[in-house]
């Protein structure tokens, strides 16, 4: 398994404990960070990356939202 599928595991295994701590603990404030992070990496880089990959701006979107860097940073290193 390469790094760029393991740092993947990593983000989702972090929402999912972001979204345990919302619904036992009533700590929500882990995926708001998260999510806030991940919406501010949308406009600095997840949509423009994705889009000199050829991918619409809907799949840019979704993907930087949910992996944030560990999407777009490997997108973009095919590129340079």
């Amino acid at each position: 398994m390469n790094m760029d599928k393991i740092n993947k595991i990593i983000v989702i295994f972090i929402w999912v404990i972001g979204i345990y701590f919302w619904i036992v603990k009533d700590f929500w404030y882990v995926v708001v960070g998260i999510f806030v992070l991940h919406l501010i990496e949308v406009f600095i880089k997840g949509i423009s990356v994705g889009s000199k990959a050829g991918k619409s701006k809907l799949y840019s979107v979704i993907m930087t939202l949910i992996f944030g860097f560990t999407w777009w940073l490997p997108v973009q290193k095919e590129f340079d």
